[in-house]
C-alpha cells in the first residue's frame, strides 16, 4: 500500500515538472536610452519573483529563459538611470513576450511615454547655431559632489573657465568673455544674477540651482541667435525640467557639503500635469574650515524651488516656476585686523516667480507667452555691524513668442521682450577719524526688446541658413539699434560641415544710473547711460566619426566697443559736450578652439577642448590704441572630461581643467597669477532593491593638489610699487555622499 502510495506522488510530481518545463517560457527585447535611441549594453535585468537576471548585450538585447506561467515583475537597474519596473504576465499558451525599453537619466522627468531625442550634439535649434550643450548625466557628472552646481559643470565646457581662475566662484569667463557679457535665460526669462554668495573678493558664489532641477543647458559663445541678444559676449540657456508624469518619485542626496531633497509626480488623477519641488540645505562652511588652513571665511545657504504644469486643454499648457535661497558670508580668522571699511559679514537673496502658457495652434504654429518678477537683495557689513553697502534689485519681466512653420525646412519665428527694472545702491566709507560718509545712487528704468528670424534648409538640408533682426530700447535714451545676425552651415561631404555666422549685438546697463546734485544745479537729475557694442565673427569645420563622435575646429573674432551718454531733467544743463553717445574705449577677443568629442552610453564618453584666446583692450581718447591684456586674456585654455560605465551598478568620471593663467589688475594688466591646474575624478556604485536604490559617490577635488591661489586685491604702495594679495585655493578635497530614489 505505501509503495502504491509512494508511486502515485512520485508520477504526479513527475507530471506537475513536466507541465512546468513544458509551459516554459522566455521574455527577450531591447533597452535603448532616451539620448539618441542609443542601445544601452551593460544594464541589469531581473525577473524578481523568478530571481532571473540577464545583462544586456552590447546592442541593448536581453534574453530570460525558462520562466513558468504567472505574474512577474521586470525591473531595469543601470548607474546614473531611474529604475524601471515593469508587471508583466505569461498566459499558459505563451511560448516568448518581447519588450522594448527606453531608460531615462535619474535626473531626468520620466513618462509613460518617451521620445527618444535627435542628434546627440545638437538641440533642436538649426544645425547652423553655434552651440555648446550638456546632458543631463554630463550635467551631474561635472557639477561636482561637492557644491552640486551646474555652473560649475559649464566651466568644464571646452573654452570656459572659472572667473579669474577662482574655484570659489561660479562665475566664468567665455573664450575671452567676461561674465558680465554674458546673458543668462532660464526658461526665456533674462536673469541677471541667480547666486548665492557675494561678490568680494575674499567669498565665494554658488548657482541657485542644482543638476536635479535642470534638463538642458545650452551655451552660445558667439555669432548667436538675435533673440539671446542682451550681451555683448556670449548667451547661456537654461530649460528647467518639468516633474514626472508618473506617481511620486523621491530622491534624497546627503553629501558632507549640503543636503537635497526632491520629490515630482502626477498632478492629478487624469495626469493633464505634474509637480517638482526640491529643497537644499548647506553646511559647506564646516567643510571649507577643515580643508583651508587659513579658515578665512564661511558660507552658508538654503534654498528650494517648486516647477508646476498643468494641460489646460490638449494643446494648451500653463506652467509656474518659482525658485529663491538665502546666504549667509562671515570673514573668519582673517590675515590682519578688519578696519571699519572690511566686509566682515554679508547676506543676500534672490527670489525668482514665472509664469507661463504654451498654445500649440496647430502642428505648424506655436505660441508663448511667460511673465516673471524676480528680486536679488544684498547687504555688508563691517566688524561692528555697521552697514556698509546695501543694494536692492528688482524686475518685472513679460514677453511672448510664436514660431511658424509655414513650409517644409522653413519656420519664422518672432518675439518680444519688456523689463521694468529698479536698482538702488547706498554705501558707506568710514574716514581716518571714523566719521561715516554716505552716498547712494540708483535708478528705474524700462527696457524693450523684439527680433525676428528665419531658419531654412535647402538643397535637402545641405544648407542651412539662420537670419535675424533685433531691435532695442531703452527708457530715457534716443537711441534704437538694429541689430542683424546671420550664420549658415554647408554640407560638404556626408560626414563633413562648415559653418560660418556673423552678427551686431547691443549691451544698455539698465536701469540707467541716476544721480541727483542739489547743491550743484537745484534738484538737478542726470542719468548715465553706458552701451557696448560689438561684431561676431565665426567660422568653422566639424567631422563626424560614426554617430557618437565628432572633430570641430573654429575660429572666432568679437571686436567691441564701450560709449556712454547722459540725459538731464527739464532745465538742467548737461554735464557733457557734445550730446549723444561718446566712445570710451574698445577690446577684443579673438582665437581659435579645437574640440574632440565622443557622446555614447556604452564606451568612453567625454571630450578634450583646447582653445587659443587673444583678449585686448584700449582706449579711444588716445589718436593710437596701446591695446593691453584685459582681464580675460587667458591664452592657452584646455577643458578634458572623461566619462565610463564599468558595469551595470559602477560609473567612473573625471575631468581636468588647465589655463595659462588670467591677469590681474595692475598696471598695463601686465601680471598673472600663474597656470591652473585641477584635476577631480568620481565614482557611483549603486544598489537596486525591488522598488527603491540606493547609490553612493565619492569623489576628490583638486587630486594633484595643484596650488591655484586666488586673486584678492592690489594694494598701491607710496614709492609707486604695489603688492598683490592672494589666498588659497580650493585644497585637495575629499568629498562624500548617499542618494536615494524611491
Amino acid at each position: 500500500m505505501h509503495g502504491r502510495l509512494a508511486g502515485f506522488v512520485l508520477l504526479l510530481t513527475a507530471i506537475f515538472f513536466s507541465s512546468i518545463f513544458l509551459h516554459a517560457a522566455e521574455i527577450r527585447g531591447k533597452v535603448v536610452s532616451v539620448a539618441g535611441g542609443e542601445p544601452l549594453g551593460r544594464v541589469q535585468v531581473s525577473v524578481l519573483e523568478a530571481q532571473r537576471e540577464a545583462i544586456t548585450a552590447n546592442d541593448g538585447s536581453f534574453v530570460i529563459q525558462g520562466l513558468a506561467t504567472g505574474h512577474y515583475t521586470l525591473r531595469l537597474n543601470a548607474v546614473g538611470y531611474r529604475l524601471i519596473t515593469v508587471e508583466f504576465s505569461l498566459a499558459a499558451d505563451e511560448a516568448a513576450k518581447e519588450f522594448d525599453i527606453t531608460l531615462v537619466p535619474d535626473n531626468f522627468r520620466r513618462t509613460e511615454k518617451v521620445e527618444v531625442k535627435g542628434d546627440i550634439f545638437q538641440g533642436p535649434d538649426s544645425a547652423a547655431i553655434n552651440e555648446l550643450n550638456l546632458t543631463s548625466s554630463e550635467l551631474r557628472e561635472t557639477s561636482t559632489v561637492l557644491a552640486d552646481d551646474p555652473f560649475r559643470a559649464i566651466q568644464a565646457l571646452p573654452g570656459v573657465s572659472a572667473s579669474g581662475n577662482n574655484d570659489f566662484f561660479a562665475q566664468f569667463s567665455v573664450m575671452g568673455a567676461s561674465y558680465e557679457n554674458t546673458s543668462i535665460y532660464v526658461d526665456g526669462i533674462l536673469v541677471p544674477s541667480p547666486f548665492h554668495g557675494t561678490n568680494i573678493a575674499q567669498g565665494a558664489t554658488l548657482s541657485i540651482f542644482t543638476s536635479e532641477t535642470l534638463e538642458d543647458i545650452k551655451l552660445l559663445p558667439a555669432a548667436y541667435p538675435e533673440k539671446y541678444g542682451d550681451s555683448v559676449g556670449a548667451a547661456l540657456d537654461l530649460q528647467t525640467r518639468d516633474g514626472s508624469r508618473t506617481g511620486p518619485i523621491f530622491r534624497a542626496s546627503i553629501g558632507l557639503a549640503d543636503t537635497e531633497l526632491l520629490g515630482e509626480g502626477e498632478l492629478g488623477k487624469e495626469k493633464k500635469g505634474s509637480w517638482l519641488a526640491s529643497a537644499r540645505k548647506s553646511y559647506m562652511g564646516y567643510l571649507l574650515r577643515g580643508r583651508l588652513n587659513d579658515t578665512s571665511d564661511s558660507v552658508s545657504f538654503y534654498d528650494g524651488d517648486l516647477k508646476l504644469t498643468y494641460d489646460v486643454a490638449p494643446n494648451q499648457t500653463v506652467s509656474f516656476y518659482g525658485v529663491g535661497g538665502h546666504t549667509f558670508y562671515e570673514l573668519l580668522n582673517p590675515s590682519q585686523v578688519p578696519t571699519p571699511n572690511d566686509i566682515y559679514h554679508a547676506t543676500n537673496d534672490f527670489m525668482m516667480g514665472r509664469v507661463g502658457w504654451r498654445w500649440t495652434v496647430n502642428p505648424h504654429l506655436l505660441v508663448e507667452t511667460r511673465a516673471a518678477y524676480l528680486q536679488a537683495p544684498y547687504d555688508y557689513w563691517n566688524l561692528y555691524r555697521q552697514p556698509l553697502e546695501k543694494d536692492h534689485h528688482a524686475e518685472w519681466v513679460a514677453g511672448s513668442s510664436i514660431v511658424w512653420s509655414w513650409q517644409k525646412d522653413h519656420v519664422l519665428e518672432g518675439g518680444w521682450m519688456t523689463r521694468r527694472v529698479a536698482d538702488s545702491t547706498s554705501s558707506t566709507y568710514f574716514d581716518d577719524a571714523g566719521v561715516a560718509q554716505n552716498s547712494a545712487v540708483g535708478g528705474v528704468g524700462w527696457k524693450n526688446d523684439g527680433h525676428l528670424q528665419e531658419a531654412s534648409s535647402f538643397f535637402g538640408n545641405r544648407l542651412h541658413v539662420v537670419a535675424g533682426l533685433r531691435l532695442d530700447t531703452a527708457e530715457l535714451f534716443d537711441i534704437h539699434p538694429m541689430s542683424p545676425q546671420v550664420s549658415a552651415s554647408v554640407q560638404v561631404a556626408s560626414a563633413t560641415q562648415l559653418q560660418f555666422g556673423v552678427g551686431r549685438y547691443n549691451q544698455f546697463d539698465v536701469p540707467a544710473i541716476v544721480n541727483t546734485f542739489p547743491a550743484l544745479k537745484g534738484l538737478c537729475s542726470l542719468s548715465f547711460q553706458h552701451l557696448q557694442t560689438a561684431n561676431h565673427y565665426t567660422a568653422g569645420v566639424e567631422q563626424r566619426i560614426g554617430e557618437g563622435t565628432r572633430l570641430r575646429a573654429m575660429f572666432f573674432d568679437r571686436q567691441n566697443g564701450a560709449s556712454y551718454a547722459e540725459s538731464t531733467t527739464p532745465g538742467c544743463e548737461p554735464l557733457f559736450s557734445p550730446h549723444g553717445f561718446i566712445g570710451a574705449g574698445s577690446d577684443y577677443s579673438r582665437g581659435v578652439q579645437f574640440v574632440w568629442q565622443s557622446r555614447t552610453a556604452n564606451r568612453l564618453s567625454g571630450w578634450i577642448g583646447y582653445t587659443l584666446t587673444y583678449a585686448r583692450q584700449g582706449y579711444s581718447s588716445q589718436s593710437k590704441l596701446p591695446y593691453y591684456p584685459t582681464l580675460e586674456d587667458q591664452r592657452h585654455t584646455l577643458n578634458v572630461f572623461a566619462s565610463y560605465r564599468l558595469s551595470p551598478t559602477v560609473h567612473i568620471s573625471g575631468k581636468w581643467l588647465f589655463g595659462s593663467g588670467f591677469p590681474i589688475p595692475s598696471k598695463n594688466n601686465a601680471l598673472k597669477l600663474g597656470d591652473y591646474q585641477r584635476l577631480d575624478v568620481r565614482a557611483e556604485k549603486d544598489r537596486a532593491f525591488t522598488r527603491w536604490k540606493l547609490a553612493l559617490y565619492g569623489e576628490v577635488l583638486n587630486l594633484t593638489n595643484h596650488n591655484n591661489p586666488r586673486y584678492f586685491y592690489t594694494a598701491y604702495n607710496p614709492d609707486g610699487t604695489f603688492t598683490v594679495a592672494t589666498g588659497q585655493g580650493l585644497p585637495i578635497t575629499p568629498t562624500a555622499g548617499l542618494a536615494f530614489e524611491f
